[in-house]
């Protein structure tokens, strides 16, 4: 990952929020020095906000990796747009610029953080050292979550095979990366979900408890992502396990079914976990997902609306069409990463695989009676309940970037619409383009790195 990983260097000069677009063309391949990049606990607490603005840019969670997910299922599509109108009609080519970009901005947090956590666990901190720890471990939670990004969006998911030994995303050197050149292969999906969990339970061992602001990352929210992370890998006890250990900690609680609605013009609620925070100073403007969603660059489909019963409060959220969830007229809504809603889903859909069909609908009826408050409750059982949990993920998570891999980790077929095209596509499981192609920039810089298969 060459021309890649050796991108952040010049990044990590550059801590202030910003925009990239013409940047990102650039390939430098000349090792840049970075020694020295912390000189004292200001200039780490500096390197490691450096580190959550990537999260914020407009090919991370700011746009385009919270649109993917949705747009390459059966919740979105292109409305005659011409970004990602390729990726729309399941013709994405290897050279695709916005998966190029996509990669590059994780592959820069993923460099960064480990650069960062390097220099930050040589230093001696003195009388802040405790606080310096915690940050340290918010920095490997960083990394290991944009390792679950990438993972998830350049490779098939976990049980595609049976031992996770398909083609996973590189696993960097972390010694050496920002010093020296390296050309690393693909890992397996194995090891790659290895790594991800290493580096969750370094971080939850020393990052703080501190719950004051949903924008950094403390136990609870490392804790809720890893439950997701276990639920994609089907260890669905600890996915049961660590979801209750959040939702018991008594810091979040659900937003009625009357506020509901309103919730989304908030910068966080009370069943915010962790979300992406955007400045008036700091927004993609025209590449955000406000911009996107607002004035219908994309669209929900028919499909989706109509799964929704009449009565579902979620429902007021797409209208002719439109998508309601982002509605900042300064293109600056702050992005969900995790909600408490998504824990007792996780909670619901874990208990079901492990036959405890009475946990699940308990679980899941918290989440279907704050939509419909007078619905009867679920009393399914078996496959239909596993069904009824994948829709309600459907429906609760819509446009939050978690519909593709759904379907694929539940090894599902849909149907993919597009304006762009007469006929609906029938994507049947398995696909090859329910993932995007390694960059083939990637591929000429980097002889180790093979491409997907069918790119």
């Amino acid at each position: 990952m060459k021309n890649i990983y050796f991108l952040i260097i010049v990044l990590i000069l550059n801590l202030t929020s910003c925009d990239e677009s013409d940047f990102l063309d650039k390939q430098p391949y000349d090792k840049i020095t970075i020694d020295n990049l912390i000189v004292d606990y200001s200039t780490f607490e500096t390197a490691v906000n450096g580190v959550y603005n990537i999260f914020q840019q407009t090919y991370y969670y700011n746009s385009y990796y919270t649109i993917l997910p949705d747009l390459m299922s059966d919740n979105v599509l292109n409305n005659n747009y011409f970004v990602f109108s390729d990726i729309d009609k399941y013709e994405t080519k290897a050279d695709d610029k916005y998966a190029a970009r996509i990669w590059s901005k994780m592959a820069s947090l993923i460099a960064q953080s480990s650069i960062v956590i390097r220099q930050a666990e040589d230093f001696d901190f003195g009388s802040k050292q405790e606080d310096a720890n915690k940050l340290i471990g918010q920095l490997y939670i960083t990394r290991g979550l944009a390792y679950f990004d990438m993972q998830r969006l350049f490779a098939q998911p976990y049980n595609y095979t049976s031992d996770a030994s398909h083609p996973g995303i590189p696993i960097i050197n972390e010694d050496i990366i920002g010093i020296e050149i390296q050309n690393p292969p693909r890992n397996t999906t194995k090891e790659v979900y290895a790594k991800i969990i290493d580096d969750f339970n370094k971080g939850i061992d020393i990052i703080g408890d501190d719950n004051t602001s949903v924008y950094y990352i403390n136990k609870n929210s490392a804790k809720a992502l890893l439950s997701r992370i276990y639920l994609y890998m089907e260890d669905w006890d600890k996915a049961n396990s660590l979801a209750d250990e959040v939702i018991n900690s008594s810091n979040y609680t659900l937003i009625p079914n009357s506020d509901y609605i309103l919730s989304w013009s908030q910068d966080f609620t009370t069943e915010s976990i962790f979300s992406i925070v955007n400045l008036p100073t700091d927004y993609s403007r025209f590449s955000s997902v406000t911009y996107y969603y607002g004035y219908k660059r994309f669209l929900a489909t028919d499909d989706l609306f109509d799964s929704f019963d009449d009565n579902d409060v979620r429902k007021n959220l797409i209208s002719d069409n439109k998508v309601l969830k982002y509605t900042s007229s300064t293109f600056d809504d702050n992005i969900p990463v995790i909600r408490l809603s998504e824990l007792y889903l996780i909670k619901a859909e874990a208990l079901a695989e492990l036959n405890d069909d009475e946990g699940a609908r308990e679980a899941l009826n918290i989440i279907h009676h704050r939509a419909i408050p007078d619905a009867p409750d679920y009393t399914e059982s078996g496959d239909v309940l596993k069904d009824i949990i994948s829709e309600e993920r459907r429906k609760e998570l819509m446009f939050e970037g978690h519909r593709l891999f759904d379907l694929t980790r539940k090894k599902k077929d849909f149907i993919k619409y597009s304006t762009s095209l007469s006929t609906p596509i029938n994507i049947t499981y398995p696909n090859n383009f329910t993932i995007l192609p390694i960059p083939q920039s990637e591929i000429d810089a980097n002889s180790n790195i093979q491409q997907n298969q069918g790119y």
